[in-house]
């Protein structure tokens, strides 16, 4: 009864003495019920307006690299012809892993804004078109790395390649004995390919950037979902 007489006594905080008039103080009750559903509708408003411009930014991110990466192979006369149309596997704020089918067999670019590394013909089970005979052969995992002047402006390198589909878990062994994990994806559905790919985006100390210009990497390690070790491939 107590709630009850305070919520009364805040409703007719502003009416008027001289009169008793009920209706009034009702009709002040659904002027603020309203005002406080608009403030909640204008907030939900505003919060899916920015999901909106979030998502925007980041499909036009998606289109930015995919389309640089198309021209850029396209105006070089080296590169290997591109069949059928890139395709985005994993990204970040500033970078894109992507992959295409070439005349050299599968690619993948590592790319950021005007500057990408890429990797062509990767000898993995998978990576060819499913029509193509000869697409269950090659290896279990297949990679490249990037630890030069592409950094993508943040100091790290990148291990970047493609697995056979039965591959779940990819272990990186550097020249120095330590070990990365990068992580496994899936291929996209748009992309005619059973294989899978991994990056991982790390700093490497001085020890394990190779020495007489090795490559940092010693080898790749592919293993199946019941951590069985599948194959190992020297660098």
């Amino acid at each position: 009864m107590k709630e009850l007489q305070i919520v009364l006594d805040e409703f007719g905080a502003d009416a008027r003495v001289d009169e008793a008039n009920w209706s009034d103080v009702v009709a002040r009750s659904r002027r603020a019920t309203t005002g406080y559903r608009s403030r909640r509708t204008l907030v939900l408003a505003l919060a899916a307006v920015i999901l909106i411009s979030l998502a925007s930014v980041a499909i036009a991110a998606e289109f930015d690299l995919l389309t640089q990466q198309e021209q850029f192979h396209d105006r070089t006369p080296d590169d290997p012809a591109r069949r059928g149309q890139s395709v985005q596997v994993a990204a970040s704020d500033n970078w894109a892993l992507i992959a295409w089918h070439s005349e050299a067999g599968l690619c993948l670019d590592f790319a950021i804004a005007d500057n990408s590394t890429f990797s062509c013909g990767l000898p993995v089970r998978g990576a060819m078109p499913a029509a193509d005979a000869n697409e269950r052969s090659g290896h279990a995992v297949a990679g490249s790395i990037s630890g030069g002047n592409l950094v993508g402006g943040d100091g790290r390198a990148t291990i970047f390649g493609a697995t056979a589909p039965e591959v779940a878990r990819v272990v990186v062994e550097l020249a120095n004995g330590r070990l990365v994990v990068p992580h496994v994806y899936d291929a996209p559905p748009n992309l005619d390919a059973e294989a899978r790919f991994f990056i991982a985006r790390l700093r490497l100390d001085e020890l394990e950037r190779g020495l007489d210009r090795e490559s940092p990497v010693r080898a790749y390690e592919a293993y199946d979902s019941d951590g069985r070790l599948i194959e190992r491939v020297e660098d």
